[in-house]
This record gives structure tokens, sequence and C-alpha cells, in this order.
């Protein structure tokens, strides 16, 4: 009976350990999962601001640059803004089959990883 009571007390000891290293487990998990995802943010967000300039810098200079070719400074202005309505149309005609399950593939991805 006394070897019934000690495997009682040992296995109620173990199930505490068990249960103690699972939430630690789940604590770090969660920690780096966090950790990967803020840093994610921070790449991105810092990637995006200077992606924004250097495109910007680069379609002013291609407004110049076909300005300079038709001899008229606004045509060109008006041309890459044509091409900005191109780009529009085409990321919205394109946004429901290829861009959202695409954002959608990548966040789960990456909660998953």
């Amino acid at each position: 009976m006394e070897e019934l009571k000690s495997s009682v007390r040992d296995l109620k000891e173990h199930v505490s350990d068990y249960v103690k290293t699972y939430s630690e487990l789940a604590k770090t998990k969660a920690t780096i999962g966090a950790s990967n995802a803020a840093a994610g943010a921070a790449i991105g967000i810092a990637t995006l601001f200077f992606s924004f300039f250097f495109l910007q810098f680069i379609f002013f200079g291609l407004a110049w640059w076909l300005g300079t070719l038709i001899n008229s400074t606004a045509g060109g202005f008006f041309i890459v803004a044509g091409l900005f309505l191109l780009i529009v149309i085409c990321i919205f005609a394109l946004r429901k089959k290829v861009i959202v399950p695409w954002i959608r593939n990548t966040i789960i991805s990456k909660v998953y990883e």
C-alpha cells in the first residue's frame, strides 16, 4: 500500500513538472514568435520607407527624361502618371486571385514558422 502511495505521489510530481515545463515552452515559443514578428515588421517598414523614396526618384527621373525626349516636361509627367494608372488597374484586377492569397499565405507561413 505504501508503494502505491509513493507511486501516486511520484506521478503527481511528474505531472506537475510536465505542466510547468509545457507552460514554459509555450511562453518561450510565444516570445520567439513575437520577437520575430516585431523584427519582421521593423524590417518591412524600413524597406517600405526606403523603397518609396527610391521609386519616387526613379519615376521623377523617368518623367524628366521622357519630358526632354518629347520636348514637354508636363507630357513626361503625364506619361508616368498614365503608367501609374496602369499599375493601379493591374493591382485592382489581380487583387482577389493573386494579391490577397499571396499576402494571406505569407502571413500564415510566418505565424507557423
